[in-house]
């Protein structure tokens, strides 16, 4: 008979007996302790609720431990996006503490999020109480030498200086397989598109800004947008472009550089031809000239190359010979070899010409070894990279239904082999990394073709991470290559510079998000540096932004957070590394901003400037910010053809260390490049011209520990021979700014047609004009993209802007027409101490100078403008000219409606008594066609053409005013064609004024320029 072991009573005492022992009640208090810290939770409600739009913070579990007297809260990974600083984790602290009561006050409390202590994620940089984490500070670099150095430029030392930063804008165009065509990655919004507006923040501003304090930057896209390339290489050159060897014997040695127009599946132009070496020399005689056929004159980026040899120097010096001097490098050839190297931008001018157009690479060197030398590119040139359907991709069948019998199907065999090969057509500067990193020489399974030729998309974004990691190699190299021999450049920083996508109903702003990556192998970088410096980096960074933009654009700009995830261009880089997602390119009111240069110069200040601290603290430096750029520039005569030069210091009032200490002088001859400059201890220079009837023109730069300022307006001068007729030259247009937008109910956009803006410089994201204005219409796909959707036409147009350099157009009419001049900008001009009377004439340029509103005007309050063209100070210095029987020629598309548009009676008045003209009508014409009225006879007579379109060398004037004649005297001297409307006055009376409503810099014929202006003079001369 079967009995039971235990009896039910057995069993009993024996669970008692457990229950009771030690262990099962250490452990059931522990789970009571929970339980009741977690009840406590439930209702607690975080005390940083400035962070709430980060997303729901969650308490994941807890842990109490007993002995230690520890309570442990895992919260989810939201937390973590927050940045935090020593003071916020007090207070979320202490309100866990107050939560959880009186039964934990004994108890000390951590915090984890993302598996990290909450403290772990204060930034060493802002850690005052907190120890500092010695594993995330930056560790000796593997190779120590300098790579590029330029001679006898100035080193900031407490800037960026022998940095070496990888940098990127998103993107690019892109040969998608699966459709077989080319395309953007992401759709054309608001007048561009992501794969290109980065870039109108990192070439113009961000990568300047870094090179002028000193660091050298790598870009895996092309980084010139200039459509011409030259080649000069000893086994095929472009055009007439040769070489010149003198005083040494090079070698030619299999391996290097080959031209070819177009690059098929795999295939690297570093390995296809050949190229040049030769032994050093104590010498200077030795060299090897390179002499390029330039197409047109134009600035041209200079990329040198040469191959790896053990016996390379560091030594190698490189002088480039361009229309404005000499520019001369060293270069350590013991790196960076096989690929392009960038040197510098310069101006060449047409055609083939030793002193004017070259780069002498000399064998002097200060020790014995050889020197390499390859190709040198000119310019950044169009794409060359073929692309074709893969085989794996599309079916090896088609099958056709006959359109007799629809029951038959004819059946077509496809041999992929066939398939044509096709090339962007694109300049190379808009296409996507992959495509560069191939003409660059990068090896493709480890860099650039990740996914067996498969997904040219994916290897876009991953080729990036894997680029910096070869330029770095051995143990930094290409995830599972990390031994790979690579470039042996060191990379400092790594920087991905995107724009989001999202959309806001209102005219919230998307705004600024951080991404880094911490977890990946171990969390550690192969040289054992912490990866948590890449959150230390990304929240400096995102911080500067965040906190610049307040100040100066919007007091609500949002910080979206820093998140920890795997994204390949953050995680796959050995260094720190920083994916950016400044703002929303799909949302209106973050676009209102990202159009606008004043916002990218700031924008891209603050990345540089929190790279720079960044670098610093990792390095135990003191830093220096570079200096603004100076004003109240002025060139005045002083007899003969001797001049003084004076200029002010700017007050950065965000950086208290942006002081300059000296400045830069550069000067151009004629229509030159400008010269390597000279440095200046004060801010005034008197000089005496070389020769007369020439233009000479200047321009400044600030100089401190930290770097060079970008260069003040361009300024011009010439002198005619024993001629003391000098006329001034006011640069009034100094606006630039982004272009109109409406946002009314459902209707919102950028309204280009009310006013296109004003880019520095020039623009070059652009695409064409929005066409989409509802609000609700839903996104398709990127072939239709609804609200915000715009036109392709213009990509690949650099749209030209305020060039800053008009002085010279003026004042080479005014040479032209017999007189001397000299020019100066308005801040000068408007100083008390500025006296007008010695001129026979002043030429005010206001091109599209108008009153744009300032961001940060007061809420609620009147608004604010910029660059108001008839200011007080501007209003009395014409009437001193007035009264002292002066003359005044005055020419801008917005000088009628200015004050129209801000109301402003004063400088209504003033327009009509003093000038004699008064405001018609604006958005006068679409064609820019204007003639000399009979009324203006005998002085005025012809036509002329001014830009009402695209022009690739001059501003489009989308919006000229009508003016009229006001006053006795005053008469409609010229007209626009199309509506015969008054487009500019003249007036004859105790002085003269000659006043147009269109800019006269944007007459692009030179002949026209110049017979307009002959007429003026001598309407100003000719007797009363």
């Amino acid at each position: 008979m079967y009995r039971p072991l235990y009896t039910n009573l057995t069993i009993t005492l024996l669970l008692l007996l457990f229950i009771t022992s030690p262990a099962f009640s250490q452990e059931a208090g522990l789970s009571r302790l929970k339980q009741k810290a977690s009840k406590k939770l439930e209702t607690w409600n975080t005390p940083l609720p400035n962070w709430n739009h980060l997303g729901n913070i969650s308490l994941d579990s807890i842990s109490v431990i007993q002995d230690n007297k520890k309570i442990l809260l895992f919260f989810n990974n939201t937390l973590s996006y927050i940045p935090f600083r020593e003071n916020d984790i007090s207070v979320l602290s202490t309100s866990l503490s107050d939560q959880l009561g009186r039964a934990f006050r004994k108890y000390d409390i951590e915090v984890y999020t993302d598996s990290h202590l909450i403290e772990e994620l204060v930034p060493n940089r802002y850690r005052k109480n907190f120890p500092i984490d010695p594993d995330r500070l930056s560790k000796e670099r593997i190779n120590t030498s300098s790579f590029i150095r330029k001679i006898d430029s100035y080193e900031p030392v407490l800037g960026l200086n022998q940095k070496i930063i990888a940098l990127w804008p998103s993107h690019g165009y892109y040969y998608e397989s699966k459709l077989d065509r080319w395309e953007w990655q992401r759709a054309r919004l608001h007048t561009t598109v992501e794969d290109i507006f980065p870039m109108g923040f990192i070439l113009p501003y961000l990568v300047p800004m870094l090179e002028n304090a000193g660091a050298t930057l790598f870009l895996p896209r092309e980084r010139d947008t200039q459509v011409h390339e030259v080649l000069v290489d000893n086994d095929i050159s472009t055009g007439f472009s040769e070489i010149e060897i003198s005083g040494l014997i090079a070698d030619t040695i299999a391996e290097g550089f080959l031209w070819t127009a177009s690059l098929k599946i795999n295939e690297n132009p570093f390995q296809m031809g050949s190229h040049l070496s030769f032994s050093t020399s104590s010498s200077t005689s030795g060299a090897i000239i390179y002499i390029p056929d330039i197409p047109e004159d134009g600035d041209y980026a200079v990329h040198i190359s040469y191959a790896e040899d053990l016996k390379n120097v560091n030594d190698v010096k490189y002088t480039i010979q361009y229309s404005g001097g000499e520019a001369e490098y060293l270069v350590n050839q013991k790196m960076g070899a096989g690929t392009w190297i960038y040197l510098g931008t310069y101006h060449f001018l047409k055609g083939k010409n030793k002193e004017l157009s070259s780069v002498k690479i000399s064998a002097k060197s200060s020790g014995e070894g050889r020197i390499s030398t390859d190709a040198i590119r000119f310019g950044g040139g169009m794409g060359n990279i073929a692309r074709r359907p893969s085989s794996e991709l599309l079916p090896n069948q088609w099958s056709l239904r006959n359109a007799q019998n629809e029951g038959d199907e004819e059946i077509i065999e496809i041999d992929p082999n066939e398939f044509t090969w096709k090339i962007s057509n694109k300049p190379r500067y808009m296409e996507a990394a992959r495509y560069y990193l191939q003409y660059a020489g990068m090896p493709d399974s480890i860099v650039y073709n990740l996914n067996q030729d498969k997904n040219d998309y994916n290897d876009d974004y991953q080729s990036r991470g894997e680029w910096v990691n070869f330029l770095m190699g051995n143990p930094n190299g290409p995830t599972g290559h990390r031994k790979a021999r690579g470039l042996k450049i060191p990379v400092d920083l790594a920087l991905a510079f995107h724009t989001d996508a999202g959309v806001t109903a209102n005219d919230s702003i998307i705004g600024t998000l951080a991404i880094y990556s911490s977890d990946t192998d171990n969390g550690l970088f192969p040289n054992g540096q912490s990866k948590m410096a890449s959150r230390d980096f990304s929240d400096i960074v995102q911080s500067q932004i965040v906190e610049d933009l307040r100040i100066q654009f919007r007091p609500d700009w949002t910080r979206r957070g820093l998140w920890n995830k795997q994204y390949s261009e953050a995680y796959r880089p050995n260094v720190p590394a920083l994916l950016l997602e400044l703002l929303s390119h799909q949302n209106l009111a973050d676009m209102y901003f990202g159009l606008d240069p004043r916002f990218r110069f700031v924008v891209s200040r603050s990345i540089y400037k929190g790279m720079l601290k960044f670098l610093a603290y990792q390095e135990g430096k003191d830093y220096v910010v570079q200096p603004l750029p100076v004003n109240k520039f002025s060139i005045s005569s002083l007899g003969d053809k001797t001049i003084r030069l004076s200029w002010k210091a700017v007050n950065d009032l965000l950086e208290p260390t942006a002081k300059p200490d000296q400045y830069k002088l550069y000067k151009r001859i004629g229509k030159n490049g400008f010269d390597q400059g000279v440095i200046i201890n004060d801010t005034t220079i008197v000089l005496t011209l070389e020769e007369y009837n020439k233009i000479y023109s200047f321009k400044i730069t600030a100089l401190n520990g930290g770097g060079e300022s970008f260069p003040s307006e361009i300024l011009s001068t010439g002198f005619i021979n024993q001629n003391e007729n000098i006329a001034l030259v006011v640069n009034g247009f100094d606006r630039i700014s982004g272009p109109s937008k409406v946002d009314v109910g459902n209707m919102a956009g950028i309204i280009w047609w009310e006013d296109q803006g004003v880019p520095y410089k020039r623009e070059l994201g652009y695409t064409g004009v929005p066409y989409d204005f509802n609000r609700q219409s839903p996104w398709l796909d990127d072939d239709s993209p609804g609200w915000g959707a715009s036109h392709g036409n213009f990509e690949g147009e650099i749209i030209p802007g305020n060039s800053f350099d008009f002085t010279y157009t003026h004042g080479e009419a005014i040479m032209a027409a017999g007189k001397s001049f000299v020019s100066l900008s308005d801040e000068a001009f408007e100083e008390e101490s500025f006296n007008s009377k010695p001129f026979c004439f002043v030429d005010i340029i206001f091109g599209e100078e108008k009153s744009t509103p300032i961001f940060m005007s007061p809420a609620g309050g009147e608004i604010n403008y910029d660059f108001k063209i008839f200011t007080p100070k501007t209003r009395v210095k014409l009437q001193q000219i007035a009264d002292q029987g002066g003359n005044i020629f005055i020419s801008g598309a917005y000088i009628g409606s200015d004050h129209i548009l801000t109301g402003d009676t004063v400088t209504r008045n003033f327009t009509e008594d003093i000038l004699h003209f008064k405001w018609r009508t604006n958005h006068a014409v679409l064609v820019g066609e204007v003639y000399a009225t009979d009324y203006s006879k005998p002085y005025f007579t012809g036509k002329w053409d001014f830009n009402t379109g695209y022009h690739p060398e001059i501003y489009t004037v989308e919006a000229p005013d009508a003016i009229e004649p006001s006053g006795i005297g005053a008469v409609s001297s010229f007209r626009y064609r199309e509506n015969n409307a008054s487009a500019g006055i003249s007036f004859k009376g105790a002085y003269r004024t000659v006043v147009l409503g269109l800019p006269f810099e944007a007459i692009p014929d030179q002949n026209q320029r110049l017979d307009l202006m002959k007429q003026i003079v001598h309407f100003f001369e000719t007797d009363q």
